[in-house]
C-alpha cells in the first residue's frame, strides 16, 4: 500500500544526496572564484570530510521531518525545521572540525556557504517535488467498501493531509460492477475493507470474482493504523494479540536496546552530576521542599519502582494524591518552568534507565493509582506491560499528557501501535522526533 510513498521518499535522498556535493562545489566555486571543479588533493579532502558530515545532515533531514510525503505539508513547520537545520548542521560542523585539527582544509566560509546553498536547494527541490506530486497524481486512490464512523475521524483528521485520496465510498448494497467501473475510470490502487468480509460470504465472492487481483485489499484495522499510526482499540480482540504481539521474535532487537540504554544513560548520568549543584540550588532557592519528585510507577510486567525527576511544581501535602496536577499551570514553580522547558527535569530518569526500570523508548511509565484505574476502564491495557516504559515514546510525541481516562485511552492506542511495531529504527525516528519537540 505504500509504494508509491516509498518511491518518494527515495526521490527525496537521492536528490538531497546529489543536491549536498552539488552545494559544495558551487560553495568551493564561489569561495576560490573557480568554476572549473577540476580534482586535486584540496577538492578531494573537502569530498571526503562533508561525506562524513553529510551523514550527520541525512539523520538531521529525517528528525526535523523532511522525508515526509506530501513534502510541503505545512510551509511553516518546514521553515521552521529549516532554520534548527540551519543551526544544529552548523554546530555539527564547527564541532567536526575543530576535532579534526590536523586536516588539509579550512572549511569555516566554505562550511557556512554549504549550509547555506544547501538549505535553499532542499526547499527548491521540495517545493518542485511537491507541485509535481499535486498535478501528476501520486496520491494513492483507495474506494472504501462499507463505512464506518471511525472513517470521519480519518477523513477530517488524517486523509486530508496523507498521501491517499478516497475516491468513493462504497455501499456493498450496491452493483458490484459499478464498482469495477469506479476502480477503472479513477485508476484505483487499493480497496479497504470497513466490514468483515468473511462474514458475508455472497459477497466476498462478487467481489473477489469481479474485481481484478492485483489491486491491494486490505482491512479497516491495516488502513488505520496506516495512516493514524495507531491501533484502534473498538476493532481489536485478543486474537489480535495472538498475532500481533510477540516476545520471542525481538530478541536480539531487546539486547541490542538495552545495551543502547545502558551505555547513554551512562553518558547521561555524567552531564547530570555536573549540572545537579546547580539545578539543585535553583530548586531550593525558587521554592520550598524537596529536590527530586519521587513517584511510585508501573514497569515491565507491572513491577512497581521509584520514577525519580527535579521538582518543577510547588509541594502540597495532597501532592501524591491528586491524579492530574499536570492541568493546573499555577502550581508550576519558576525555576519548575525553565526546568521544563528544557526538560532538565527529566535528566534524573538517565538512573532508571541504567538500573533497568525505563528505557530511552517506550510507553509512558503510568503512576501506580492511575494504572488501576485505567486497567478497569480501558479494555487490554494490561499490555502495556509487556515491554518497559520509557523516557520518550511513540504515544509521547503524538499525544500531549493525558488528564482524562478517554485521553489515556487515545494515548493507549498509540501504545499498542508502538508495542506490535517496535524496532531499531522505530526507536531511532522517535527519539528523532523527540529531539524534533524540543526545540519547538
Amino acid at each position: 500500500m505504500s509504494d508509491k510513498k516509498s518511491l518518494l521518499k527515495c526521490i527525496l535522498i537521492i536528490g538531497d544526496i546529489i543536491l549536498m556535493y552539488g552545494a559544495l562545489f558551487l560553495a568551493l566555486a564561489i569561495r576560490y572564484g573557480d568554476f572549473s571543479f577540476l580534482p586535486g588533493p584540496r577538492t578531494q579532502a573537502f569530498i571526503f570530510h562533508f561525506s562524513i558530515i553529510a551523514i550527520f545532515w541525512i539523520l538531521l533531514l529525517f528528525a526535523f521531518d523532511f522525508y515526509e510525503i506530501p513534502p510541503l505539508r505545512k510551509i511553516f513547520d518546514v521553515l521552521r525545521n529549516l532554520v534548527i537545520f540551519i543551526f544544529l548542521a552548523g554546530i555539527f560542523g564547527v564541532v567536526y572540525f575543530y576535532l579534526k585539527p590536523q586536516s588539509v582544509i579550512t572549511p569555516k566560509t566554505i562550511l557556512v556557504l554549504d549550509i547555506l546553498i544547501f538549505s535553499s536547494f532542499i526547499f527548491i527541490w521540495r517545493y518542485i517535488l511537491n507541485r509535481v506530486i499535486k498535478t501528476r497524481g501520486f496520491k494513492e486512490k483507495i474506494v472504501i467498501i462499507g463505512l464506518s464512523s471511525q472513517f470521519k475521524e480519518l477523513i477530517s483528521n488524517y486523509i486530508n493531509q496523507s498521501n491517499y485520496e478516497v475516491v468513493s465510498f462504497f455501499d456493498p448494497a450496491e452493483n458490484i460492477t459499478k464498482l469495477k467501473e469506479i476502480i477503472e475510470k479513477n485508476r484505483v490502487d487499493t480497496i479497504v475493507f470497513a466490514l468483515d468480509i468473511h462474514k458475508d460470504k455472497e459477497l466476498s465472492q462478487k467481489i473477489f470474482s469481479t474485481l481484478p487481483l492485483k489491486l491491494n485489499y486490505i482491512s479497516f484495522i491495516t488502513f488505520y493504523e496506516t495512516i493514524t499510526k495507531k491501533v484502534p482499540l473498538e476493532d481489536i480482540d485478543e486474537l489480535w494479540f495472538l498475532q500481533n504481539i510477540s516476545q520471542s521474535k525481538r530478541r536480539i532487537y531487546e539486547i541490542s536496546k538495552r545495551t543502547f540504554d545502558i551505555v547513554f544513560s551512562f553518558i547521561g548520568l555524567l552531564i547530570t552530576i555536573i549540572l545537579f549543584p546547580f539545578i539543585a540550588l535553583a530548586i531550593k532557592i525558587d521554592s520550598p521542599g524537596s529536590i527530586f519528585y519521587i513517584h511510585r510507577r508501573i514497569g515491565k510486567n507491572r513491577k512497581v519502582f521509584r520514577h525519580y525527576k527535579f521538582r518543577s511544581m510547588k509541594e502540597t501535602p495532597d501532592q501524591y494524591k491528586e491524579p492530574w496536577r499536570e492541568r493546573d499551570p499555577g502550581q508550576i514553580t519558576m525555576v519548575g518552568r525553565f526546568l521544563r522547558t528544557t526538560h532538565l527535569d527529566e535528566f534524573p530518569q538517565f538512573w532508571g534507565i541504567l538500573k533497568g526500570d525505563l528505557s530511552f523508548v517506550g510507553p509512558r511509565p503510568e503512576w501506580e493509582k492511575l494504572s488501576g484505574i485505567f486497567e478497569k476502564e480501558i479494555p487490554f491495557y494490561q499490555q502495556r506491560y509487556l515491554v518497559r516504559p520509557g523516557f520518550t515514546g511513540w504515544a509521547q510525541i503524538h499525544y500531549p499528557a493525558s488528564t482524562s481516562v478517554e485521553e489515556a485511552k487515545e494515548k493507549f492506542q498509540y501504545d499498542l501501535y508502538y508495542i506490535k511495531n517496535r524496532s531499531f529504527f522505530l526507536d531511532l525516528a522517535i527519539l528523532f522526533k523527540t529531539i524534533q519537540l524540543i526545540f519547538r
